[in-house]
Order: structure tokens, then C-alpha cells, then sequence
């Protein structure tokens, strides 16, 4: 029976960290900033205004920037430069592909925009493979609040005719976790993202893929056995 597989993208299928260091970088030194602390910015970018990024600025002005990198990003990512446009994870589209043969749905929910998303998709030819997806612009499309929040994944939930019990969330940070459990659906994180594992665990993971993107079919088929 088909089940509801959602994925957050970078760092869930998308290596896309290294990438954001070097815009961090760059931005940091047009700004006269102080380069910040990155492993800082690793496990607290999901909370920028309760987080300190040591960019010697206070935490609102920081947030601002931490916003300014994430659009520089996704204009990087849209540029078609191979230095620029962040790859897929190894093992990813036989991962997906796997659990579309089995008969599952596939979808997304990530806080990246959609005109980056969709290019991203197409540059690594995965669009066939997602039946629906939320963005950072269905915030104000929608009226959805992001996440943790569980309206994204809820909304997708509902467009598909899945129920919780039918769907499992996987991603790499707290954000995604907690969303999954506000959902009442299965949780997955991954180990590779950027967020470590403990803080997953946690969060609620109620699973951890550890050491390759097949693990994430293994897991699928463990939950819904």
C-alpha cells in the first residue's frame, strides 16, 4: 500500500552546506563583518534570533544577514555554474527512484523558495519524482506558517489524502523533526545534515538514518512493514 514520503532538501538530499560557507564567507567580508563562527551557524540557523552566529553584530542585525546569505544562495544555485549549484547526496536518485517503485507518493517541504527549488529539481532531473511541495512562498500563498510549525506538511497531507499514520517526515534538522512530530507523523533524521544527531534524537526523531541515503529506504520500509 502506498505510503507519504516528505523531504526537506538541503542538507536532506541536497549537499548544499559547503556551498553556504562560501557565500557566508563572501558576504561577510563585503559587509566589514567579522567571519563568523560556522559551526554556529550549523546548529543555530534555524533559529537565528535566538542563536549568537559571533558575526559582532546583535542577534536582529545577524538574523538580516543570515536571511541576505540564504538569497544569495539561491541566486547562486540559479546561475547554472557547476561552482555554484549544490549536488545531490550520493546514493539520492536511486533512493528515490527505490521508493517510487515500491508505490509510495513523494513530496517536499523545505523553507527554500520555489523558483530555486523547482530550478534544482530540474538541473538534477528529479521533478518526476515529487507529487507536491511547500516553500518558503506558500507562507504568504497559503497563509502557512513555516516551519516548525506543522502547517506545510499538514497541507500536503491533505492535497495527497494521506493521513499521519501514512506519512513520514525526513530531514536534517530539529525544524523538520518537530514539525513531523506536531504532525503526528513518523520521523526521520539524517545523520549527514546540519544537524547533529543528538539534537535530533533530541528533538523526537523517532528514527535516525546514519551513514547513507539508502538507509532512508531501509527505514521507510521498517516503518511501514
Amino acid at each position: 500500500m502506498t505510503k507519504l514520503v516528505v523531504f526537506d532538501v538541503d542538507g536532506t538530499f541536497l549537499d548544499s552546506y559547503g556551498l553556504f560557507e562560501r557565500v557566508i564567507r563572501e558576504y561577510s567580508f563585503e559587509n566589514n563583518l567579522p567571519e563568523p563562527f560556522y559551526e554556529a551557524i550549523r546548529q543555530g540557523y534555524s533559529d537565528p534570533h535566538n542563536h549568537d552566529f559571533k558575526w559582532g553584530v546583535d542577534k536582529e542585525e545577524q538574523a538580516r544577514h543570515l536571511v541576505n546569505t540564504f538569497v544569495r544562495m539561491d541566486e547562486w544555485s540559479m546561475l547554472g555554474q557547476a561552482d555554484k549549484t549544490p549536488m545531490l547526496f550520493e546514493g539520492v536518485v536511486e533512493a528515490m527512484t527505490h521508493l517510487k517503485d515500491l508505490g509510495h507518493t513523494l513530496a517536499i517541504v523545505t523553507s527554500k523558495g520555489e523558483a530555486p527549488l523547482l530550478h534544482l529539481l530540474d538541473h538534477h532531473k528529479l521533478n518526476k519524482h515529487f507529487s507536491a511541495y511547500r516553500t518558503w512562498d506558500d507562507i504568504t500563498r497559503r497563509s502557512e506558517k513555516e516551519k516548525p510549525e506543522p502547517d506545510m506538511l499538514l497541507s500536503v497531507m491533505r492535497d495527497l489524502k494521506f493521513h499521519p499514520d501514512e506519512t513520514v517526515m525526513v530531514g536534517d534538522t530539529t525544524m523538520d523533526v518537530k514539525m513531523g512530530r506536531a504532525s503526528n507523523a513518523h520521523t526521520i533524521g539524517v545523520a549527514w545534515g546540519m544537524h547533529p544527531v543528538q539534537h535530533l534524537v533530541d528533538a523526537g526523531a523517532h528514527h535516525i538514518a546514519d551513514t547513507h541515503f539508502d538507509r532512508v529506504v531501509q527505514t521507510v520500509n521498517k516503518i511501514f512493514k
